[in-house]
């Protein structure tokens, strides 16, 4: 059995709802504007966009390895919502929920996952956990601080596939 992690990040963005959600939805754009996210490539030969499209990622945040895995949209509610179900590195959910907030959005990012790599389970259950979760934090911040980066350049939502 992995380490079961639950994680709950909220961002804050100086943009429309429709501007946050494209951002998210877009997952081929995240490595453009999410330092972390390094590979993304779309496994799914069958559908494009939405639920049931399935991505392979790698994301290297500051310890010393690449996260690799798969997820893929279960529920895709536009503007507002977005469930994931990961596998790879960890299994479990990942959610997204946008919201309006003044003239900007809000997002939360949930996560309900447990590693199945041994050694990081190992690292977690000698005391590694609170470093685990620091990298985690961190990546997170980089998301937003690399949205809002994207959005003070003038980012433009690419054009709607599917």
């Amino acid at each position: 059995m992995g380490a079961r992690y639950q994680f709950e990040d909220v961002w804050t963005v100086p943009c429309p709802l429709d501007v946050a959600w494209r951002m998210v939805d877009d997952v081929a754009g995240w490595p453009g504007w999410w330092p972390d996210y390094r590979r993304v490539e779309r496994v799914s030969a069958d559908v494009g966009h939405g639920v049931g499209v399935r991505w392979r990622v790698g994301v290297k945040s500051n310890l010393p390895y690449t996260v690799d895995f798969t997820f893929t949209v279960l529920e895709h509610d536009p503007p507002r919502y977005v469930r994931t179900q990961v596998e790879g590195f960890f299994d479990g959910f990942v959610d997204w929920r946008l919201d309006a907030d003044g003239a900007g959005a809000r997002l939360v990012l949930r996560e309900e996952t447990e590693t199945r790599w041994p050694i990081i389970n190992l690292i977690a259950r000698v005391g590694g956990r609170r470093v685990l979760e620091a990298n985690h934090r961190a990546a997170m911040r980089r998301g937003q601080e690399g949205m809002r980066a994207a959005l003070a350049a003038g980012y433009s939502p690419p054009a709607l596939d599917g």
